[in-house]
């Protein structure tokens, strides 16, 4: 068993973020209520302004766990909801998890398990199967089954976040030490996924688990992962303030970002058109594969009107853009 730094049991702090997850919260808090092995544990519940009686669905959910914590905000987002719990954690490490995702019930104890044998301080899972939300929470749970799994070295971390986001919240666990080091999530950009992982990855390598440990919904029309628009400049409007807060990260690391960033709105901008011509994207991705511009954060920055140009997109700050 992982020991903390204190020489104790290792104490988990799961921090879930939650906005009008009503109908599958069963599925979350199934997961969590049954994860194995012996750590300390905590529940920190973020409700991030639902309309649809998530919180009180939570408290019914929840009643009788020890150490779970429900709060509730004004929405404002997936970055600023998962910062405020970071905020309320006490635990040796978090786990953040998404507030629709089905943690097995091993998943816990196979990230400890990573980080012990590797002593690095972030380890994640692949990417998730899904569940049918119609589904019986008894019946999804006696479905899953482990499956043998190695633990790769990621000491190339950052270079393969960089190239494409690798993780999604319920893939990973940190040391807290680690997450607050790293700022938690950029406030700036509205999904918070890409822009910690980078942070993460900037601090050091990843133990990788070959092993999925969670199940994510199927896709419906309010998971955000639904909206590419809003996904895709999210990615690269993570990048841009992650380029434009980090003046002495290496050229070719920054190159690489602009690279990623210009394919993906020149792809974009080539498949949906919008209300300005794709020039602009066939530009910057010359560009940027040539090396006739600069990687900059402005220009990084530049490559997200191929998606406001098309789609209505929420930033961090409470406001949203319109086509056009």
């Amino acid at each position: 068993m992982l020991m903390a730094s204190s020489g104790c049991m290792p104490f988990v702090s799961y921090v879930v973020t939650v906005y009008n997850k009503a109908m599958v919260l069963p599925f979350v808090t199934a997961g969590l209520g049954a994860q194995e092995d012996d750590f300390e544990r905590e529940f920190i519940f973020v409700d991030d302004g639902s309309t649809d009686g998530s919180a009180d669905r939570l408290r019914e959910l929840t009643a009788g766990w020890a150490n779970v914590t429900i709060v509730s905000q004004t929405n404002a987002g997936p970055a600023r909801a998962f910062n405020a719990g970071i905020k309320l954690a006490r635990g040796d490490f978090i786990k953040p998890v998404d507030g629709d995702d089905l943690l097995f019930p091993w998943a816990t104890a196979r990230l400890l398990e990573a980080i012990e044998t590797t002593g690095y301080a972030v380890a994640c899972a692949p990417q998730s199967a899904t569940y049918d939300p119609a589904s019986s929470v008894a019946d999804v749970m006696a479905s899953l089954r482990r499956q043998p799994g190695t633990v790769v070295r990621w000491d190339d971390a950052l270079r393969r976040c960089l190239r494409r986001a690798q993780t999604n919240p319920s893939a990973w666990l940190a040391r807290s030490e680690t997450v607050r080091a790293s700022g938690g999530c950029d406030e700036r950009v509205f999904i918070q996924d890409y822009s910690i992982e980078l942070r993460l990855a900037a601090l050091g390598p990843f133990a990788k688990s070959s092993e999925p440990l969670f199940l994510s919904p199927e896709v419906a029309t309010e998971r955000l992962s639904a909206n590419q628009g809003q996904t895709l400049h999210d990615m690269n409007f993570a990048l841009a303030n992650f380029i434009a807060d980090r003046p002495d990260l290496p050229r070719d690391l920054a190159r690489l970002a602009f690279t990623r960033a210009a394919a993906r709105a020149w792809a974009w901008a080539r498949r949906h058109g919008g209300n300005g011509p794709a020039w602009r994207e066939f530009r910057l991705n010359c560009g940027a594969r040539l090396r006739l511009l600069a990687p900059s954060a402005a220009n990084v920055r530049a490559t997200c009107a191929a998606f406001t140009r098309t789609n209505s997109i929420r930033l961090g700050d409470g406001t949203r853009t319109d086509p056009g």
